[in-house]
């Protein structure tokens, strides 16, 4: 039987809304996980992130929105790469010059990390973009059935949401890369039961070229909760959305046995909460 990830759990404390545990190995910061943890993700929480990093949530189940994602990297991907002249009006590359795409290292082969010299930040990049044999962009994959999410006010995809900005932005600084292509493919919602079927084209896929984000305080803020939260052994306080409390009802089914109590350890004075930063917008 495979090792349940819930056994590191100490205490489940109702009255102050967190859980106590203690793991042996805590798990990197990926770029999707940095929306979370500042508070700035619909999709996810700081407590929610926190029990993934300890290993006592595994993640949400794959849906078909997760499956059509997975399954179409590879094919937006290829159909970037048979379109040089598209990467070269998009990043304004001079003519002569070579622009090609850079598979990742496969994940099984990098052990699902592509940035093993980063003690606490990690995760896997869609590609780069290179130009003249030499890496110049990160490459982002998405797809999306929500075009609305993406509209400017002039009509086109440029608007990238901020979860997505910090996910690549990361990606972008710890390969001391400056930009960014995002790739969408927006599907519609009968596509996601047929994900195969579904051909990129000019009219469903685009190309977004961003300037990475300073991230330098945004990693500062990210490393300061891990040091308080996953290095003081306790989670932030949980809360009634939905998210959070599927992930309590998860750990609330396990049964370990007679609960073994503990007393939470404590982050260093120096350490701010991470509600001292919240609040504060994009930095320029």
């Amino acid at each position: 039987m495979a090792f349940d990830g819930r056994a590191g759990i100490v205490d489940i404390d109702e009255d102050e809304k967190v859980v106590i545990f203690d793991t042996y190995k805590l798990k990197k910061i990926t770029g999707t996980r940095v929306g979370p943890i500042l508070g700035m993700s619909e999709f996810s929480s700081p407590f929610k992130v926190a029990c993934e990093l300890a290993g006592l949530y595994p993640g949400d189940k794959a849906n078909k929105y997760i499956d059509a994602g997975n399954i179409l990297e590879p094919v937006l991907r290829d159909y970037l790469a048979a379109r040089p002249n598209l990467m070269r009006d998009a990043l304004s590359v001079p003519e002569g010059s070579k622009v090609g795409i850079e598979e990742p290292v496969p994940k099984e082969q990098c052990g699902y990390d592509h940035f093993h010299n980063e003690k606490v930040f990690g995760g896997m990049v869609d590609g780069y973009i290179q130009i003249d044999g030499r890496r110049d962009t990160i490459l982002e994959i998405k797809t999306s059935h929500d075009r609305e999410k993406w509209l400017d006010e002039d009509g086109g995809y440029t608007n990238v949401p901020m979860s997505y900005m910090l996910q690549a932005s990361l990606y972008a600084k710890l390969s001391n890369i400056d930009r960014i292509v995002f790739l969408v493919g927006f599907l519609e919602e009968p596509d996601y039961d047929r994900p195969k079927q579904w051909v990129p084209s000019p009219e469903n896929t685009f190309v977004i070229v961003k300037d990475r984000l300073e991230m330098d305080d945004y990693m500062r803020q990210c490393e300061e909760w891990y040091n308080e939260y996953m290095k003081g052994g306790y989670t932030p306080e949980w809360t009634d959305s939905e998210s959070d409390q599927d992930v309590l009802k998860y750990l609330k089914a396990y049964k370990p046995g007679k609960p073994t109590k503990g007393k939470r350890r404590r982050a260093p004075n120096n350490v701010k909460p991470l509600t001292a930063y919240m609040g504060e917008g994009e930095k320029k």
